[in-house]
């Protein structure tokens, strides 16, 4: 029989799931008891015929997302699909059940998120739903039918990635808090070396060789699961050098390039750095630069090294891009660098 629970409005059902014998209880998404009474009895039946196809019942969307982060707790976007799955949660609803979600569904979903977010970052929300779905699909044999989600990408406009100035990048330097001087370095650790953030912070001491002036990078600490040595010039062996010697000073057993100075909540002296995204953010503010992100400073490391005319070849493999293609997104020529160009040219003779 439907039950009500403190923390939902709907009425919750259970049903004995016939091949491990457990109780399974998920919310029947209505809030008449009837309704939710008849939901239950037919859960049972559906759970009886799926034991003789031998399918798992379908859950809730939490308990979706749950066991597809469980199952992929080493992902590198961990903390990019937990504030997808944040909205997804809120909007669509923690306790609905996964095979009630309907294309029509995703789509009101899409509509409401366009008010407030761009295309790409609804994209990555219900690019989340998706994969979960197919996971659970696949893997956990739940009794689901079609992807909801299929044919539900919305287009997004190609854009060209800014880069920094030299001025600009000065300048956030300059605004960085006096309570956050490891964003200083990471920042021109950033433009100097064209690293992801989580690589930075993640680096750890023996993965720093000054012998050779590279950072060490295995599979496990990239994106794109490539091993790769990333060279430092004179600016980035400057940084790490005083990193080196600040650790000396404040903490010598320290694994980690980026680590607290002092203690905060949850953190010790010593410990790593977990984000800069608010130091950054709030700097940027200061300096009077907008769409400043720690991941605007790869883009500038790529487009000053263009300036310079480094081949595109490589920018691919500092970066660490797996194409041309995707390298050549962060190169474009500023209005003036084409003027300069074109003067090089002579007149014909006549």
């Amino acid at each position: 029989m439907a039950y009500k629970r403190k923390d939902s409005r709907h009425w919750w059902g259970q049903y004995k799931d016939p091949v491990g014998g457990k109780w399974i209880r998920r919310s029947t998404g209505t809030t008449k008891k009837r309704e939710a009474d008849a939901i239950e009895r037919r859960w049972q039946v559906e759970a009886d015929h799926a034991k003789r196809r031998k399918a798992v019942p379908a859950g809730s969307i939490g308990q979706m997302i749950k066991v597809y982060f469980e199952a992929t707790e080493d992902k590198k976007s961990a903390d990019r699909d937990a504030y997808a799955a944040e909205r997804l949660l809120e909007v669509l609803g923690r306790d609905i059940a996964v095979d009630t979600i309907k294309p029509s569904d995703i789509s009101r979903y899409e509509k409401q998120r366009l008010q407030s977010v761009k295309p790409g970052t609804v994209n990555k929300e219900v690019g989340l739903f998706s994969v979960a779905f197919n996971h659970v699909l696949r893997e956990e044999d739940w009794d689901l039918g079609r992807n909801p989600c299929e044919g539900k990408r919305l287009p997004e406009p190609k854009t060209r990635f800014a880069s920094l100035s030299y001025e600009d990048a000065g300048k956030l330097i300059a605004a960085v808090d006096e309570q956050a001087p490891h964003t200083v370095d990471l920042i021109e650790l950033g433009v100097q070396t064209g690293c992801r953030k989580n690589e930075l912070l993640a680096l750890t001491w023996d993965r720093v060789d000054l012998k050779k002036n590279e950072i060490i990078l295995r599979e496990e600490d990239t994106k794109s699961a490539k091993a790769r040595r990333v060279p430092l010039n004179k600016t980035a062996r400057k940084v790490l050098i005083g990193r080196m010697s600040l650790r000396a000073e404040v903490c010598p057993s320290t694994p980690w390039v980026f680590f607290q100075l002092r203690k905060v909540r949850n953190k010790a002296i010593g410990d790593r750095i977990g984000d800069v995204r608010r130091s950054i953010k709030s700097a940027a503010k200061r300096a009077g630069l907008s769409g400043v992100t720690f991941h605007r400073l790869r883009h500038t490391c790529a487009s000053w090294l263009a300036e310079q005319g480094v081949a595109s070849v490589a920018i691919r493999d500092i970066l660490g891009h797996s194409t041309i293609k995707m390298t050549d997104r962060y190169l474009h020529s500023q209005e003036s660098h084409l003027h300069d160009a074109v003067s090089v040219l002579k007149a014909v003779p006549r």
